[in-house]
């Protein structure tokens, strides 16, 4: 923490907190019931509070914008001023000649918020439906000023929020970036700006633009006595709080899927669809996933600009720095429309373990035709059905219901914009076609292969453990005379580095996309 200011060491003096808090613009001070926010003497050009009297107008400011998200949590605008030898804490409006201005706030709970609640793993889909659903309704009853958020949420200023993320970050390409990864998320959001003016100037006409919250995150949203709430709102900027609805809450859902919590993020999704359930709405989703998690990006490179490369603080802004990239480039992948990608080949190919690695890097639905057929007849994942080849649950006729019903699950993940992921043999061509019919575009179809007794020694191996797959040495050879190929758009050897076949599939999809 830096030194503190005079205010700052005068309110510390007053309050007598049990912890500081420092950011960028301002101190939080805690005490055992109450936070005291105390804003800097800063000017960084998005945000003023050079003077005393702008710092007092935008905590009154504050106060009115978060009182629309939560209840009983801002208190009240007060200033420290001098009595006498000594400094009080007085309501704002005292006629006591003011030294600064303090914002009080009733202290929540660590364990009320939801970020702390995702960590322990105490929150369930049900719980994100009404969180997503609640946050619906909250934006659908703001009244906005319709000439504000012309001047702050037009086509102009949204392609001019994005341009300035790519400028400012472009000096950091080959450092923290690479290059044909920043040139290609640049492209496929400048792209879908130019061809999409239309539907932003319609959003516009349409009052979705709204005066919202503008920095919705996991750790601002909170749940008490009062029901769910809502804290800091961004006060300081209009251009950075009045957004398209789905802009606002695409920052929400981005951060779910950061955590890797994607049926979470999903379940939020189509709570928030119940009030804002019109096509547009979806059609703008991974636009503004892509740029909330681009916003991400270009912070974490100037923050490692500030940080010692062998500190661990550095390193730990590195990872976090590539997982925001890795977001970006999937939202970018799925902005135009999402995808569908099969992993397909023989029994003991390497489907799984390389579809897994994908859907851990990239926000992705991924679905096993494995362990699906398993639940489908009701049998324990880990039970060994020791059929023979094409009998019983794996018969031809009962592979086409679970390719078909593999199909619908995977068509509702892409209709709300999830990209999705199946991993399965696809030994025949009409399982293929079962799919079709049920997701209405054209899969990529990603082929795993490796050396016949790189195989046998993967299934030999797996006779001896738990594994979901029944896949065994002595059904390879069948499997293998049978197998109608459904021809590849890209082809993996499994023997390989995971990473590697990650970079070749991501530049397969990549290129597929220009």
């Amino acid at each position: 923490m830096s030194n503190l200011s005079t205010s700052a060491l005068i309110l510390k003096e007053l309050v007598k907190p049990d912890s500081i808090i420092e950011t960028h613009i301002s101190y939080v001070m805690l005490t055992k019931d109450y936070v005291y926010k105390l804003k800097k003497s800063v000017d960084f050009g998005f945000l003023d509070f050079k003077l005393s009297t702008k710092r007092k107008v935008y905590c009154i400011l504050e106060k009115e914008l978060n009182e629309r998200f939560s209840r009983g949590i801002y208190e009240e605008v007060l200033k420290i001023a001098r009595k006498g030898k000594d400094f009080v804490l007085v309501p704002y409006y005292n006629t006591l000649v003011a030294v600064d201005y303090v914002l009080k706030m009733k202290r929540i709970p660590e364990e009320n918020f939801l970020s702390a609640k995702i960590k322990k793993k105490l929150v369930d889909k049900e719980y994100m439906f009404k969180i997503g659903h609640h946050i619906g309704n909250l934006f659908k009853g703001i009244n906005t000023d319709a000439e504000n958020a012309k001047d702050n949420g037009s086509f102009e200023t949204i392609y001019k929020n994005c341009n300035e993320n790519f400028v400012q970050t472009e000096e950091f390409t080959d450092k923290y970036i690479k290059s044909d990864i920043y040139g290609f998320v640049k492209q496929k959001t400048m792209q879908f700006l130019e061809k999409n003016r239309e539907l932003f100037e319609r959003r516009l006409n349409q009052r979705y633009i709204i005066d919202g919250h503008g920095d919705l995150r996991l750790e601002h949203i909170y749940e008490d006595e009062n029901g769910i709430g809502l804290v800091d709102c961004i006060e300081f900027n209009k251009r950075f709080r009045y957004n398209d609805v789905i802009s606002d809450f695409a920052f929400l859902l981005m951060e779910l899927d950061q955590a890797g919590e994607i049926e979470l993020s999903d379940a939020c999704l189509e709570g928030f669809l119940r009030i804002y359930d019109d096509a547009d709405t979806l059609r703008l989703l991974n636009f503004y996933k892509c740029y909330r998690a681009y916003v991400r990006v270009k912070i974490a490179c100037f923050m490692l600009e500030g940080l010692d490369k062998d500190s661990e603080a550095y390193n730990e802004e590195v990872k976090k720095l590539n997982r925001l990239i890795d977001l970006s480039v999937c939202y970018a992948l799925n902005m135009d429309t999402p995808k569908c990608l099969i992993y397909y080949g023989l029994m003991g190919s390497g489907k799984s373990k390389n579809s897994k690695f994908l859907n851990e890097k990239l926000p992705s639905f991924r679905i096993n035709t494995d362990e699906f057929r398993k639940l489908y007849f009701n049998k324990k994942l880990e039970e060994k059905v020791l059929e023979d080849f094409n009998k019983g649950i794996y018969s031809y006729e009962n592979s086409l219901k679970i390719y078909s019903e593999i199909g619908k699950k995977v068509a509702e993940k892409l209709k709300i914009g999830r990209m999705a992921i199946i991993d399965g043999s696809f030994s025949k061509r009409d399982y293929l076609r079962c799919v079709k019919e049920e997701i209405n575009i054209e899969p990529l179809k990603i082929k795993c292969e490796a050396d016949e007794n790189v195989i046998l020694e993967r299934l030999e191996e797996r006779k001896h453990k738990n594994t979901i797959t029944d896949g065994r040495p002595e059904l390879y050879f069948k499997q293998k005379e049978s197998f109608e190929d459904i021809g590849y758009d890209c082809l993996l050897n499994t023997t390989s580095e995971l990473k590697d076949n990650f970079a070749k599939t991501l530049a397969f999809l990549i290129n597929n996309e220009k």
